[in-house]
């Protein structure tokens, strides 16, 4: 059963460090604030997630329990079993 993260940006990067904690937003995807992303679960984005842990929030989810599609550089968008896009 594959673990998935949903990251959601709550802070901007305004105030913080900009050398340290902008480049690590922007590689996990992040453009603005209250944006949800949502990756799998490596030892790579625990680690970026816990170099900017005041910037974000996050929770582990199950990737069976979603159907997920692949959105270009921006991680996964999970959409609920029983809704359709069109």
């Amino acid at each position: 059963m594959a673990k998935m993260l949903k990251i959601t940006q709550i802070k901007s990067t305004i105030n913080s460090l900009y050398d340290k904690h902008r480049p690590v937003m922007e590689s996990l995807g992040f453009k603005r604030n209250y944006r949800t992303l949502y990756k799998k679960d490596t030892p790579q984005i625990r680690g970026m997630i816990h170099k900017v842990q005041h910037l974000v929030t996050w929770e582990e989810i199950d990737e069976k329990d979603a159907v997920v599609r692949r959105k270009k550089g921006l991680g996964y968008t999970v959409i609920d079993k029983g809704t359709t896009r069109s």
